[in-house]
């Protein structure tokens, strides 16, 4: 498989005696959305950790952009590989400007014209120079998020990991964040790997879906078969279920 793939096959990973991801496996095309999705607890987002370089205590196999992950990657994997977390104001630094959280990964890899980088970057998530010299504090979450897909897209990566992104903000702004998300997957090429416990939002995103429960995979399929004929396993089957009670409440 070419850039932007990722290839998984019998991926374990072990904390102890506790077994967290067992036998995982998927592909991920170049430039799909790929949603993995399942309650807390079920080892979606370690799969991402493992994805994005920072568990490297795995064992599998696993290939990005069609070449071997290895344990400890190098720097230049960390351009081609990004990731977004849940909580935009834990994931970025209180004491610093939105100015100087887009320039460190500018500097660590050594890229330069960064004012020029910088301004691009927030222009493609819609926000204007203004808020360069802006603390997180002084910004909404929705706007936070949005620092925070600017400092992974800064890096100009092919891959980008997803983990619950619109999870801690107000449900006003989630749709305004996942169409961001996926007007910039569009325009720019990217593959996404969203990772959620919200069936409605990654069927919001994505093609094809991983169910996950107790560190497996129970169930993989494409969101247009899930929606017309429901799930196989009967854990999919209340996943479902509880996504059309959320949407019933919240309309």
């Amino acid at each position: 498989m070419g850039p932007g793939s990722i290839v998984v096959r019998n991926l374990n990973v072990r904390f102890g005696e506790a077994h967290v991801l067992k036998d995982v496996s998927f592909t991920v095309g170049s430039g799909e959305s790929f949603g993995l999705v399942g309650e807390s607890g079920s080892g979606k987002s370690t799969v991402l950790r493992v994805l994005s370089g920072l568990n490297r205590n795995w064992d599998g196999v696993v290939e990005i952009d069609g070449n071997p992950l290895p344990q400890r990657p190098d720097k230049a994997f960390f351009r081609s590989v990004q990731m977004v977390f849940q909580d935009p104001f834990g994931s970025l630094h209180p004491r610093m400007t939105i100015d100087a959280i887009l320039a460190e990964p500018l500097a660590i890899h050594g890229l330069d014209q960064p004012d020029r980088r910088i301004e691009r970057a927030l222009a493609e998530v819609g926000l204007d120079g203004g808020f360069r010299f802006r603390f997180p504090h002084q910004l909404s979450g929705g706007q936070r998020q949005r620092v925070a897909i600017a400092r992974a897209l800064i890096l100009e990566p092919r891959i980008l990991l997803l983990d619950e992104p619109t999870s801690a903000l107000d449900v006003s702004i989630q749709a305004e964040v996942l169409n961001l998300l996926q007007d910039l997957k569009l325009r720019l090429g990217l593959t996404l790997l969203l990772v959620s416990h919200n069936l409605a939002v990654v069927g919001h995103m994505c093609s094809r879906v991983a169910v996950m429960k107790l560190g497996r995979i129970v169930e993989e399929s494409d969101i247009d078969s899930l929606r017309k004929q429901g799930g196989q396993d009967a854990y999919t089957q209340e996943l479902i279920a509880a996504s059309r009670r959320v949407a019933l409440a919240s309309a």
